[in-house]
């Protein structure tokens, strides 16, 4: 019976990355002298009631979720390192950070702790079992943080890319977590106010820095990811970004990280049918945009007022 038990509870390791509770012992059916007879030589004591196998391999998940077990109910995995459990800008598995209402355990040198009362149920979910802040909840954290409108544009459009969040989504967090003082809240409401509900994300940091520096040089705001079409209603091409009423494609030249010759060939083609299409094509490159995009936003400019009267 003792053995059925045991390979109960090892199964169920198995299924957490090698760490398991006393409570989840005591579920099982072990007694208190059985956990107590394993504990420190069959079971690693990692924190107050949270064990590892023996032997189990030590890795980030296992870390992450042996200090969420440790905080109790209530607490999830945030700020860098949510961000990295969802592989969005600003996740780091250098450390583990954790949100809690309040920590009572052994401080450890990777460990990260926010006390916040201001953390409930809708701000949870569960990630591979292990409870994480919401993607929504993880960017106000970051905000936090990295309280630039800019970076947190990055963040939300990889975020959209990803079908993580939706602009009713982050709304409804942010209106309920928003509060004056609040270190973050201003970049992050700046940056909902950029986000046009009814538009595409971007597909590629680059094209979202592509998108700032239009913005930086006060051109109208462009269409992101807009689907051209002839004069017959057929699809022509999708752009990468676009001001449709000037026909000015802007095309984010990613030829010099492409070895595939197929892609370049792609590329060209679809290029060569949005000008037989009559629109203005325009390649924006990686340098131009890491120095601010300044000469390419001159040209669109250029481009736009030879179109006096839009299409």
């Amino acid at each position: 019976m003792k053995l059925d038990l045991l390979r109960a509870l090892t199964d169920l390791a198995a299924m957490q990355d090698g760490v398991f509770t006393n409570d989840d012992a005591r579920r099982i059916g072990l007694s208190k002298r059985q956990v107590d007879r394993r504990v420190g030589h069959s079971w690693s004591v990692l924190y107050d009631g949270v064990y590892r196998v023996s032997g189990a391999p030590i890795t980030w998940h296992s870390d992450l979720r042996a200090e969420a077990l440790a905080a109790g109910e209530g607490a999830a995995i945030s700020h860098r390192s949510a961000a990295a459990m969802y592989e969005i800008p600003g996740g780091s598995r250098e450390l583990i950070e954790l949100s809690c209402v309040r920590w009572r355990r052994t401080v450890q040198p990777r460990l990260v702790v926010h006390e916040s009362r201001r953390l409930d149920a809708r701000d949870i979910k569960l990630v591979g079992g292990i409870p994480v802040t919401t993607p929504e909840r993880t960017i106000l954290d970051l905000a936090s943080q990295f309280p630039r409108a800019n970076y947190l544009e990055f963040v939300v459009q990889a975020a959209r890319r990803k079908r993580l969040v939706k602009y009713e989504s982050m709304k409804e967090m942010f209106d309920r977590h928003a509060r004056r003082g609040l270190k973050g809240v201003s970049a992050l409401r700046e940056t909902l106010e950029r986000w046009d509900p009814s538009s595409r994300a971007t597909e590629s940091e680059m094209e979202t820095l592509l998108l700032q520096a239009l913005r930086n040089s006060r051109l109208p705001e462009p269409v992101v990811q807009c689907d051209v079409t002839d004069a017959a209603g057929r699809f022509v091409a999708r752009t990468d970004v676009a001001y449709p009423a000037f026909r000015i494609a802007i095309e984010y030249d990613s030829m010099q990280e492409h070895s595939d010759e197929f892609q370049i060939a792609r590329d060209a083609a679809r290029r060569n049918q949005l000008h037989a299409a009559g629109w203005v094509v325009i390649s924006a490159r990686h340098a131009d945009l890491k120095c601010g995009g300044t000469e390419i936003c001159d040209l669109i400019a250029a481009t736009m007022r030879r179109t006096p009267e839009p299409a």
